[in-house]
């Protein structure tokens, strides 16, 4: 496949160079596919089509959604109220800039499973950033565990395609999580309204919910991808094991039996649904994804499934 000017896309050769082996030719090649499906992926998040509930001038109405904590109450349409005895509020068409924030899980949890959680949420974040510098204003990446441990400020072009996967292909993983010391410090840096997509197990700590919160009262469409490995999902595991926690280091000892799987899997089963429930109740778009799925399937087939990604 031929180079194409900055303009145009990625250039093969020239990302390769820059980038590490995490980022090949094949996966390069699959970016550029993608393209062609991101103006459909991305449709109604284009400038002058996000719907916020939001007044200020090039706006006009677009459509209605459930009241959610944190809502401007000027924007509930007491006429619904009325004839329903439920809280709807009015969302516009707003001719803002957009900028889609991608916020990376990097605890050491995500080190974890084949292929390693980490570098498929990575190939994810740059596929859906990708995508974005090709539809919106401005694309940002932020990578945590503890807290913020790094960030890329926003990009505006598809040419800084070749910066955003630098930054990627260098970040660490490792540490414990903190979802409500990172996902808070972030809200707090970035005040302005955008679109933030949470890519994490959402594994080996507490906080997830008050750390999504945080997101959501600072005004922040959100969405959560919850990534598994599929020995996680369902390990193959059996006989006397001693298990190590990936965060803090301490060691379980246990004998997996049919039993024990079982009880696993009704525990995991539970957790995942909790989260699920949540985003329902919130607001927020939900995904569960597992890394014996093909990355770009997740892209093409399910997020467009969601209200955000169509």
């Amino acid at each position: 496949m031929g180079s194409r000017s900055p303009g145009d896309g990625i250039s093969v050769s020239a990302a390769l160079d820059e980038t590490a082996l995490l980022f090949d030719t094949a996966f390069l090649r699959k970016l550029e596919r993608l393209e062609v499906l991101a103006g459909k992926l991305f449709r109604g998040l284009i400038r002058g089509e996000h719907v916020t509930p939001r007044r200020g001038h090039g706006l006009e109405f677009a459509d209605f959604r459930r009241y959610r904590p944190g809502d401007d109450l000027r924007y509930i349409d007491w006429n619904i109220f009325a004839r329903l005895d439920q809280l709807f509020v009015k969302l516009y068409a707003s001719d803002e800039d957009l900028t889609l924030h991608v916020l990376l899980d990097a605890s050491a949890s995500m080190n974890f499973g084949t292929p390693r959680k980490f570098d498929y949420a990575r190939r994810l974040a740059a596929a859906l950033a990708y995508i974005g510098l090709s539809n919106l204003d401005r694309v940002g990446l932020a990578v945590f565990s503890e807290t913020l441990d790094a960030t890329l400020p926003p990009l505006k072009t598809r040419h800084q395609i070749t910066a955003l996967l630098d930054f990627l292909s260098v970040q660490p993983a490792g540490g414990r999580t903190d979802l409500t010391r990172a996902l808070q410090a972030f809200a707090s840096r970035n005040p302005n309204r955008g679109l933030v997509v949470v890519i994490s197990d959402l594994l080996g700590g507490d906080g997830a919910q008050s750390g999504l919160d945080a997101l959501r009262y600072s005004g922040h469409d959100l969405m959560v991808v919850q990534l598994l490995a599929e020995q996680e999902i369902a390990p193959p595991l059996d006989g006397a094991l001693n298990l190590v926690d990936a965060e803090d280091g301490s060691v379980l000892k246990v004998t997996v039996d049919a039993t024990l799987r079982e009880l696993y899997q009704q525990r995991l089963d539970g957790v995942l649904a909790d989260m699920e429930q949540y985003c329902r109740r919130a607001g927020c778009e939900y995904l569960r994804a597992s890394t014996a799925v093909p990355f770009e399937d997740v892209v093409l087939k399910y997020l467009r499934q969601g209200r955000f990604w169509r």
